[in-house]
């Protein structure tokens, strides 16, 4: 059996440059996914590297969000985790590939030897913290511990990602349950609940509060109803208002299962 292209760190619009122009070739499948998401190689003037496509033709209905709707909620999670400025997502297009349209990411090799369940259980982790504000912003109902790729501060460095000192830099994957007009916040990120947000947090709101009204906003509304959109800016306002980190909510499991 051939071996897969390896994964590669790259700044964030080299990588775009690659993911959205590069010729797309599948070589594996991860078959414990719920919906089709294979293991590609991306390759665009001799430089290449391992992917994941995520084929809108492959998701599998869900009864509380839109038919064929998951790719586009991807790239969304994408948009608005870079807004924040704090790197949160793999590099993301959408395009189309040999099953047609769909989400492609750039593939992340997470640090194995980081302790990440007991970084989550120690709540102390500055960019856990933030990632924990973002899945407040999109509403994400799906954060499981294996949806949180830890990668050496080296090596996110090299790709513009921005990490308090002495810790890994922390990507989030799985966005495809985002961004409902309903509270659904589900995830293992609870250990701020309650908790004041940081300035750098508030100060991050603000900005993506004046995105969301402006050019960030329209490019949502491409890929989200009117009301998810306006939903998504009203969690905002509400976040600045409050000042502290959602708590969980009594009418919906708080947690997703299983949480790894």
């Amino acid at each position: 059996m051939p071996e897969l292209t390896p994964p590669r760190a790259l700044p964030p619009d080299e990588a775009l440059v690659l993911l959205g122009a590069g010729l797309l070739s599948v070589e594996g499948q991860v078959t414990v996914a719920s919906n089709t998401t294979l293991y590609c190689r991306v390759e665009l003037d001799g430089l290449a590297a391992g992917c994941v496509y995520k084929p809108i033709s492959g998701e599998r209905p869900l009864w509380d969000y839109p038919d064929g709707t998951l790719a586009e909620r991807e790239y969304a999670s994408y948009l608005v985790g870079t807004a924040t400025g704090w790197n949160l997502v793999p590099p993301t297009v959408l395009r189309d590939g040999p099953f047609g349209t769909g989400m492609v990411q750039l593939w992340i090799e997470e640090d194995d030897t980081f302790d990440l369940v007991g970084a989550i259980n120690a709540g102390q982790t500055n960019t856990l913290q933030r990632m924990a504000l973002f899945d407040a912003v999109v509403n994400n109902s799906d954060r499981k511990v294996g949806h949180l790729l830890p990668v050496p501060s080296s090596r996110a460095a090299a790709t513009g990602s921005a990490q308090a000192a002495g810790e890994p830099h922390v990507y989030g994957i799985d966005h495809g349950v985002s961004f409902s007009v309903e509270t659904k916040l589900r995830t293992v990120l609870w250990q701020w609940a309650g908790d004041p947000i940081p300035d750098e947090g508030l100060e991050m709101l603000l900005e993506l509060d004046e995105q969301l009204r402006g050019e960030l906003g329209e490019q949502l509304g491409e890929l989200l109803t009117t009301r998810e959109v306006r939903a998504a800016t009203r969690r905002v306002a509400r976040l600045i208002r409050n000042g502290c980190f959602p708590l969980p909510s009594t009418d919906w499991p708080s947690v997703p299962y299983p949480p790894y």
